[in-house]
């Protein structure tokens, strides 16, 4: 349940909440157990380019120039090239730049590599509502983090700092590439249930 709408979150923010719940899902009768709604895969590869792939889409491409990451509309693969670019792998301010990708990715993985980065939704309907985006973006955002050591540990719970620095990117990547999720959505990050409240702001917010 949420009262989200622009309008009140914007005028009236001491009224907008959401209630927002972290579970694993499953279908009675069909899943052995339930499993995480999203999965995110990274791995550096010895090229240097970006390899995107959607498990559940059935999507999959080879990225080897920078403006490449910065066409959304080519194919599905629009938000993992959201999540790479708010996680800061390929900075946003460097498109149409003429930098070359390869010289890019040598400078966090080293000469002639690159990464690999894979989605999968475990059997979730597009349009269901349930946050998937905003959620997806923040697994690929923390996992592009990790293995850059902006996140210090590569497995394990994030701390609370981490958490709100994946939340933000996670908005970012949103406006990025288009995929309509919004604040409310960013509670997935989180543990348990929740109920996230809006406020008024104050000087200095």
């Amino acid at each position: 349940g949420w009262s989200d709408i622009f309008f009140l979150g914007m005028d009236f923010p001491e009224g907008a909440r959401v209630l927002n719940v972290s579970i694993d899902l499953g279908v009675h009768g069909r899943d052995a157990t339930p499993q995480p709604p999203v999965e995110a895969f990274f791995r550096v590869i010895d090229e240097p380019v970006i390899r995107l792939a959607s498990v559940d889409l059935g999507a999959d491409d080879r990225l080897g120039a920078i403006d490449e990451v910065f066409d959304f509309g080519r194919d599905y693969l629009g938000l993992l090239k959201a999540a790479v670019i708010a996680a800061g792998l390929v900075p946003p301010g460097i498109e149409r730049s003429g930098t070359s990708l390869a010289d890019l990715l040598g400078r966090s993985f080293g000469p002639g590599r690159g990464f690999e980065l894979v989605s999968n939704v475990n059997r979730i309907p597009k349009g269901s509502r349930l946050a998937v985006s905003t959620n997806l973006l923040g697994a690929l955002i923390a996992v592009c983090m990790r293995a850059t050591r902006q996140i210090t540990s590569l497995t394990g719970p994030l701390q609370e700092g981490e958490r709100r620095i994946v939340a933000a990117r996670a908005i970012l990547g949103e406006w990025l590439g288009g995929s309509g999720g919004g604040w409310q959505d960013s509670g997935g990050l989180w543990p348990g249930i929740k109920l996230i409240e809006g406020v008024a702001s104050r000087p200095g917010d």
